[in-house]
């Protein structure tokens, strides 16, 4: 039974051991993206979600116009220990095709009803910034994100999706919305703290993570060696 009992332990804390190996190796090649980004600006935007994944961080310039009526407010969002808001402006770069752009972080109020002014002007403008996804919880079950009730704007949401970004905006017919955002570049007018990372939790704390399960691994198997020596001992 102890020896059944080892093989379920080794094998829960070195899957879990590997698991963050991976998570950091992941995390460290979003780091990477992230930095070396500047090298290639993108001449086109991605076709799909599958090409920009590939092109993560990378930094492009679009033309176009915000639309200051419906905006979103990401809610729950922390910048320098503070709670607040990242502000997603949609810009209509032509007559069907939006784009998020995430003009930064503002400050919430400590009364949730109180929401801040977020407007800005509708003309048309160039802009750049980084390719990005939005935001997301570790774990997203299958329902959809919290959004602030009625047609009240600027609307906040909590954790959303594009296609839940799309409903609320309620689209004509024949218009999209890209499935990624643009990180304001920090230079341009119009936006709020933008401290932009690649990842909220770095390589390195995966890392500590996986040293932790194979350490847990390694002591189960100190125990059962102990364990095991001592019972051999006893029925000599």
């Amino acid at each position: 039974m102890s020896t059944l009992l080892l093989c379920i332990g080794l094998g829960i804390f070195l899957s879990a051991g590997n698991w963050q190996l991976n998570r950091a190796a992941e995390k460290q090649a979003r780091v990477d993206s992230f930095e070396n980004a500047d090298r290639t600006p993108l001449t086109r935007l991605p076709a799909d979600a599958a090409e920009a994944e590939s092109l993560l961080f990378r930094r492009f310039a679009v033309e176009g116009s915000y639309q200051a009526e419906q905006q979103i407010l990401l809610d729950n969002m922390v910048s320098g220990g503070e709670v607040g808001f990242q502000v997603l402006t949609p810009l209509r770069l032509n007559d069907q095709t939006w784009l998020l752009v995430n003009r930064g972080w503002v400050k919430g109020d400590s009364n949730r009803a109180a929401l801040p002014n977020v407007n800005v002007s509708p003309e048309l403008r160039s802009i750049s910034g980084r390719l990005a996804f939005l935001p997301a919880p570790g774990l997203r079950m299958d329902q959809p994100a919290e959004s602030s009730a009625g047609e009240v704007w600027p609307r906040r949401m909590t954790w959303p999706t594009t296609a839940d970004i799309a409903a609320a905006l309620a689209l004509q017919d024949g218009d999209r919305l890209l499935e990624w955002q643009l990180l304001l570049d920090a230079d341009e007018p119009d936006g709020y703290r933008r401290d932009w990372q690649p990842e909220a939790m770095g390589p390195e704390r995966h890392l500590g993570y996986a040293v932790q399960w194979f350490s847990f691994a390694a002591l189960a198997l100190i125990i059962y060696i102990l364990f095991h020596v001592r019972w051999v001992n006893s029925i000599k």
